[in-house]
């Protein structure tokens, strides 16, 4: 029992740094992009040797893959997510309003946009992007595009692309009044873009 109780601290430490690691990895890889974030610096952002990044990820390319997989959902809260076009629209009006990730200092979609010239790298940007095209298209109440029909896929993308273009013009542009708007302010014309995107076309319903 004296084992227990004596390693149990250090686990809770240890499950603490890791978590503190991705947090300092996913704002520097927001920030800066693959290739400009080092292990170094994230290790010297937490205070603590870089051997230790390295015991818990391996390699750069495995932290960039653990920060990926432990973003939050860009979509629904608490897990849920949404299951029509309406819920769909309103998650989006929160997640792309200003100030939505103060713990980023940027929308954490940029994580996903900035190359790194490494190819295995690149493909998982890549299907991070799909798979968030393809949990739009489920949560627009559509069945899964197959390979031979991608036009509702794409449609989806395409509402990908906005949300990733929002996130860029505030970041590198600031352009007002989009950088400072409101979910309450963005609700309405995203509802009419989710519906003119999503809505299934007349001969397919």
């Amino acid at each position: 029992m004296e084992t227990s109780e004596a390693d149990g601290p250090r686990r809770r430490d240890a499950a603490a740094t890791r978590q503190a690691l991705l947090e300092a990895a996913s704002s520097r890889f927001t920030r800066l992009g693959y290739d400009r974030t080092t292990l170094r610096d994230v290790a010297a952002d937490v205070g603590v040797n870089l051997a230790l990044i390295k015991r818990y990820f391996e390699s750069k390319e495995g932290l960039f893959k653990a920060a990926l997989a432990s973003t939050p959902r860009f979509l629904g809260r608490d897990e849920h997510f949404p299951q029509d076009r309406e819920a769909l629209a309103e998650a989006l009006s929160h997640q792309l309003s200003a100030g939505a990730w103060p713990e980023f200092g940027e929308h954490p979609v940029l994580m996903l946009l900035r190359g790194s010239g490494d190819e295995r790298v690149d493909a998982l940007r890549r299907k991070a992007l799909d798979d968030f095209g393809r949990q739009i298209l489920a949560a627009s109440g559509g069945e899964p595009a197959g390979e031979d029909d991608d036009k509702r896929l794409l449609r989806a993308q395409l509402l990908v692309a906005l949300g990733v273009g929002v996130a860029v013009v505030r970041s590198a542009v600031g352009l007002r009044p989009l950088r400072d708007a409101t979910a309450g302010q963005l609700a309405a014309p995203l509802r009419e873009i989710v519906d003119a995107l999503l809505t299934p076309p007349a001969d397919d319903r």
